[in-house]
């Protein structure tokens, strides 16, 4: 996906505000000239606009800038984010200026996967790393443990997000080239953890977002990309 000059961004990361009906992408680290930032897509057009950086910390030792390796906005329209650096850490992230502000540590040392899904009772679902799912506190940003998730094809689950029925879906990180393995497109529940593999998509497939309901140009749940599923995704470099 390019701007209007041509120039490309690497999405790591996607949600869809459910008061405005508006796409927000987060960028990979991938990328100089483009890394860390927030953007808005054209859901019509897949035209990106650049919001900002979200100055999310250091860089690592590999001077990799700090992105969201998820997003998700919970019922009152606030986005949240996911570190990719320094661990997985919650996030608030300002929409006019694309600054995020630390909510808490996560208590876990990096990210690997980093999905994150907000369910309408405000519950903050997460993939941290390849081992691990569970929740949020949303004051805190405390990580609590669920279950260690089945691994369709063995890598993190890198997105997350529930559709307009409440269902928890996600993607199982496949390889890249030169040997790549597609990813998995999954149904989780959420009490438990439980995965139920649904198939394989294609290869680097990385961020994920379900199209709500009351978004003002469709008025109800319709597939954009990926088939009858109704949702959205885009291939993307992985954070890391």
């Amino acid at each position: 996906m390019n701007d209007l000059t041509g120039k490309n961004y690497p999405i790591t990361g996607l949600a869809f505000n459910p008061i405005t009906g508006v796409l927000y992408g987060s960028t990979a680290s991938s990328q100089v000239d483009t890394a860390a930032k927030l953007v808005t897509i054209n859901i019509s057009t897949a035209a990106v606009t650049l919001i900002g950086s979200f100055n999310a910390g250091p860089a690592n030792d590999r001077g990799t800038p700090a992105t969201m390796a998820d997003l998700g906005f919970n019922a009152a329209g606030l986005l949240y984010g996911i570190g990719s650096v320094g661990g997985p850490n919650l996030y608030s992230i300002n929409l006019a200026t694309a600054q995020a502000t630390l909510v808490g540590a996560s208590g876990l040392p990096s990210t690997v996967g980093g999905g994150l899904a907000i369910s309408e009772a405000n519950s903050f679902f997460g993939t941290p790393t390849i081992t691990r799912f569970g929740t949020y506190n949303s004051t805190t940003g405390a990580y609590t443990q669920t279950a260690n998730p089945d691994k369709p094809v063995g890598g993190g689950y890198a997105a997350l997000d529930f559709n307009g029925n409440g269902l928890l879906y996600g993607l199982n990180l496949g390889s890249r080239p030169p040997d790549p393995i597609p990813t998995h497109l999954v149904a989780i529940n959420p009490a438990d953890g439980m995965i139920t593999d649904i198939g394989a998509s294609v290869p680097s497939l990385d961020a994920i977002a379900f199209q709500p309901a009351a978004i003002p140009e469709a008025g109800i749940l319709t597939p954009v990309l990926g088939g009858a599923f109704a949702l959205l995704l885009f291939k993307a470099r992985r954070p890391q």
